[in-house]
């Protein structure tokens, strides 16, 4: 009880930050339906049409849509803020994940379908960028961010533990399309909550004049580089997995391994979330978390048998958050603060989504040519590249990182010159 009330204990007084346990509520409702929308289309799809290419060949149009245009909406939201641009962005994707379900069960044309599908993926919303951006703006400058950012990894964990089962179950027990009208509901819903906290809002900053892109900036691009194989990572582990289980005849242990791997990265979140930063930089600490990432995947492709794959998922599970925690952490001191939705953006959708994408669809046609244990090489490759490039990427972290805006507590600038719009009430 001692181990769980000092565990608790950071967590317990970050979300009595005024307005933090309301918009960290609401931006996990709103983004439960990340684990719930891509699984969505393909339960509807092959229910009505009877097959996985086309199924699959949309869920990619949706997840690559909301991989591209995630980083160009958040720019605007830092320009012009939450409400003004994420409200637009709830309605044409509600109002596309709609028409999406009404053309798969009118049978409309495949086109049709495409269309909804990208507006769908373009307009999601990046409800985890926009809670960290939150957090930054409530609790940047202290060691309380590091806590919430660690909170924030602990609910994406909860999202995509609960989310496929609760998208499969109302498949099965109401109807194909529920999945995807609940997850408009949800978003929506969600979204909407968590835009109406006016308070708690960053504010909006005028575009500097010739600032340079973050497309170049080194400290996005190598961490977004880290993100797309650590997507891979979880992409292809979940897709082996299913495949491994099935061909040693205990198709049901899956759901189980997978458990654990999420079970490991909840547990380390929460744990490592904890501890106040160490006289180490957080590059070193990045590296170092990459390292281990790489060790503990390593031996996927030679293990064997279902008690084997579970210590090795749940080993990963523990190199995993702290991954992203730091990730985040670098993104914050990396990016000037008027550009750090955008920068959230980067690493969250755009190169999550890109690995976990792309790894899906590589290591699914592996498992099809060659069997699981070529199909787990590629979740040990992907964590030997996380590795490999935070260890090529290093010197220009430090480099980047020692004169970087968010190096050291930024005093906001004066609203008649930088800032536009308020967010009080």
């Amino acid at each position: 009880m001692t181990i769980f009330t000092g565990l608790w204990g950071p967590y317990r007084e970050l979300l009595r930050h005024p307005g933090g346990l309301q918009f960290s509520m609401a931006a996990l409702m709103a983004r439960l339906p990340l684990a719930m929308t891509g699984l969505g289309i393909v339960l509807l799809v092959s229910a009505v049409e009877g097959g996985y290419l086309l199924a699959g060949i949309l869920t990619a149009t949706y997840a690559l849509a909301a991989a591209f245009m995630s980083p160009i909406s958040a720019r605007y939201i830092d320009r012009w803020g939450q409400l003004r641009v994420v409200r637009i962005m709830l309605v044409i994707h509600v109002a596309s994940l709609i028409c999406f379900v009404v053309g798969v069960r009118s049978n409309l044309p495949v086109f049709a379908l495409f269309i909804a599908a990208a507006l769908a993926g373009a307009a999601q919303p990046a409800s985890g960028s926009l809670v960290r951006a939150r957090w930054a703006h409530a609790v940047g400058g202290t060691s309380n961010l590091r806590v919430a950012f660690a909170w924030e990894s602990v609910l994406d964990e909860v999202v995509f533990v609960f989310g496929p089962p609760l998208a499969a179950i109302l498949a099965i027990a109401v109807a194909p399309a529920a999945p995807l009208l609940a997850a408009a509901l949800l978003v929506g819903a969600g979204g909407t909550w968590l835009i109406s906290q006016r308070r708690t809002e960053p504010p909006a900053y005028r575009p500097i004049a010739g600032g340079p892109a973050l497309v170049r900036n080194p400290v996005v691009v190598s961490v977004t580089a880290m993100m797309i194989f650590l997507g891979a990572v979880f992409g292809s582990l979940e897709i082996v997995t299913v495949a491994a289980a099935r061909e040693v005849g205990s198709a049901g242990f899956a759901g189980l391994i997978l458990s654990l791997y999420a079970a490991g990265s909840m547990v380390s979140g929460i744990v490592f979330g904890t501890r106040a930063a160490s006289a180490r930089s957080p590059q070193r600490q990045l590296l170092i978390g990459t390292v281990a990432l790489a060790v503990v995947t390593a031996p996927l492709p030679i293990v064997f048998g279902i008690v084997g794959w579970s210590i090795v998922a749940f080993l990963a599970g523990l190199a995993v958050a702290p991954v992203l925690i730091l990730a985040n952490s670098i993104i914050q001191l990396g990016v000037p603060p008027e550009r750090l939705t955008e920068g959230l953006a980067w690493i969250n959708t755009t190169g999550l989504g890109l690995g976990i994408a792309l790894s899906a669809a590589v290591s699914g046609a592996i498992v099809d040519a060659f069997g699981s244990r070529a199909g787990y090489a590629v979740t040990a490759g992907s964590g030997i590249a996380t590795m490999c490039i935070a260890l090529a990427s290093y010197p220009a972290l430090n480099r980047a990182l020692a004169t970087s805006p968010g190096a050291v507590p930024a005093t906001p600038p004066a609203k008649d010159t930088t800032l536009i719009g308020d967010s009080s009430d």
